[in-house]
C-alpha cells in the first residue's frame, strides 16, 4: 500500500510541477510562460491517449512490473527537463513526465491492488484515495518552498531521486511478496448477449466519468474566476477554496468506512447528485457566503468519492479479468473530454456570461446522474450478469 501511496505522490509531482515552475523555466529557455503550458497540456492529452496501452500493458505484465520501468522513466524525464538546454528539449521531457504517470496515478493503482487481491480490492482503494487524498496539499507548498530556495532544475533533480532512489527499491520490494494473478489468465468467456450488455454498461461508464471529470477540470481550472465573480476579495476567495481539500478527505473517510454497505453504483450516483447539486448552488446562491461555502463542500465530496468510485465501480460491474483494459479505454476518454473542458467553460464565459457557462456544466453533471442511472437500472434488471 505504501509504495502506491508513494507512486501517487511523485505522480502528483510530475503533475505539479510543470505549472508551478512554468515562469522560471520559461524565463530561463527564452519562450513565453504560455508556450511552457502549451505543451503541459498537450502532454496531458497525449497522457489521456497513452491510457489505453498502459492498462493494456498493466493486465499482460502486471501493474508491479511496468511500473519498474516507468518509475526509472519519469525519474529520467525529470532529469531531462533540469539539464535542458532549450525548450525542444524541456517539451520532450514533459511529454515524457506525463506518458509515465498513465502509469503512476490512480487507476494504475487500482489495477495493481485488484490483481494483488480482487477481493479485498474495493476497501483498499478507500484507502488508498484517504492516504493520498493530500497530494496536492502537499506538493504544492512543498515546490513553492523549494522554489523560493533553489533554481528549478534543482527541484527537478530532487524529484526524479524520489523516483529512481525511493520508489524503485519499494517496487522491488513489493514484487518479491506472493505473485500477482493476472486477469487474463482466468477469463471466462460468457455467451454474445452478455458480452454485448457489458458493452453497453461499458459505454454508459465511460460517458458517465468523461461528464464528470469534464465537471471538475472545468471547475477546477477556472476557480479562482468563478469565486471571484461572486464578489469575494483574493484573500476569502483563498481561504474558502481551502474547504476543498477537507471536503474530499471526510467524504473518503465516510466511504471508507461503509464500502462494505453501500455499493459502488450507489456511490458512484451520490458523487454525480452531489456534483449537480453543487452547480445548481454556485448558480443560484453565488451572491451569499454560505451558499459559496455549500458549493465548495458539495464539490469535495463530489470529488472524493469519484476518485474512489473510478476504482471500484468498474470492478464490480466487469470483474477483474481484463480491469486494466477497461480502466484505461475509460481514463483515455475521460481525461481527454477533460482536456478541453477549461477552454470550453473560458469561450462559453467569455461570449454569454458566467451563469450560462455554470449552467452547461450542470448539464453535464446531470448527464452523468442519468448514465449512471441507467447503469444501476440496467444491474438490477440483470443480477445474474
Amino acid at each position: 500500500m505504501w509504495h502506491w501511496v508513494l507512486q501517487e505522490l511523485s505522480a502528483t509531482a510530475h503533475f505539479i510541477i510543470a505549472g508551478a515552475i512554468a515562469k522560471e523555466a520559461s524565463r530561463d529557455l527564452a519562450v513565453t510562460e504560455v508556450w511552457i503550458l502549451a505543451c503541459f497540456s498537450l502532454a496531458l492529452f497525449a497522457s489521456a491517449l497513452m491510457s489505453l496501452i498502459a492498462g493494456r500493458l498493466m493486465d499482460r505484465y502486471g501493474a508491479g512490473k511496468t511500473m519498474r520501468f516507468v518509475s526509472f522513466a519519469g525519474g529520467a524525464s525529470l532529469g531531462i527537463a533540469a539539464i535542458s538546454w532549450n525548450a525542444v528539449v524541456f517539451a520532450i521531457a514533459l511529454f515524457g513526465m506525463q506518458l509515465a504517470s498513465a502509469f503512476l496515478f490512480y487507476e494504475a493503482a487500482f489495477v495493481f491492488l485488484i490483481q494483488r487481491d480482487a477481493v479485498h480490492a474495493k476497501g483498499q482503494i478507500a484507502q488508498l484515495t484517504l492516504i493520498v487524498a493530500f497530494s496536492s496539499t502537499l506538493f504544492w507548498p512543498l515546490t513553492s518552498l523549494l522554489l523560493a530556495s533553489i533554481s528549478w532544475r534543482q527541484v527537478c533533480w530532487i524529484y526524479g531521486g524520489c523516483n529512481v532512489l525511493l520508489a524503485l527499491p519499494l517496487i522491488h520490494f513489493v514484487l518479491v511478496g506472493p505473485p500477482v494473478t493476472l486477469g487474463h489468465q482466468h477469463k471466462v468467456h460468457g455467451p454474445q448477449a452478455r458480452s454485448f450488455s457489458k458493452l453497453i454498461d461499458l459505454v454508459l461508464v465511460s460517458v458517465g466519468f468523461s461528464l464528470t471529470t469534464f465537471v471538475f477540470s472545468a471547475l477546477l481550472g477556472q476557480m479562482i474566476p468563478i469565486l471571484s465573480s461572486t464578489g469575494l476579495d483574493i484573500e476569502r476567495t483563498a481561504l474558502v477554496s481551502t474547504l476543498f481539500g477537507p471536503s474530499q478527505v471526510a467524504i473518503r473517510l465516510f466511504a471508507a468506512s461503509f464500502t462494505e454497505r453501500i455499493s459502488p453504483i450507489q456511490l458512484t450516483m451520490l458523487s454525480c447528485v452531489m456534483l449537480s447539486a453543487a452547480t445548481f448552488v454556485i448558480m443560484l446562491a453565488s451572491h451569499t457566503l454560505v451558499g459559496i461555502l455549500i458549493f465548495i463542500a458539495f464539490f469535495g465530496f463530489s470529488s472524493g468519492l469519484n476518485s474512489i468510485c473510478r476504482g471500484s465501480l468498474p470492478l464490480s460491474l466487469f470483474g477483474p479479468d481484463g480491469y486494466g483494459t477497461r480502466v484505461g479505454l475509460i481514463t483515455t476518454f475521460r481525461l481527454s473530454t477533460a482536456s478541453f473542458a477549461p477552454f470550453f467553460f473560458s469561450l462559453i464565459q467569455s461570449n454569454y456570461g458566467i451563469v450560462l457557462a455554470l449552467a452547461s456544466l450542470a448539464l453535464c453533471a446531470i448527464g452523468s446522474t442519468l448514465s449512471f442511472a441507467f447503469v444501476s437500472a440496467r444491474s438490477k434488471r440483470e443480477p445474474s450478469r
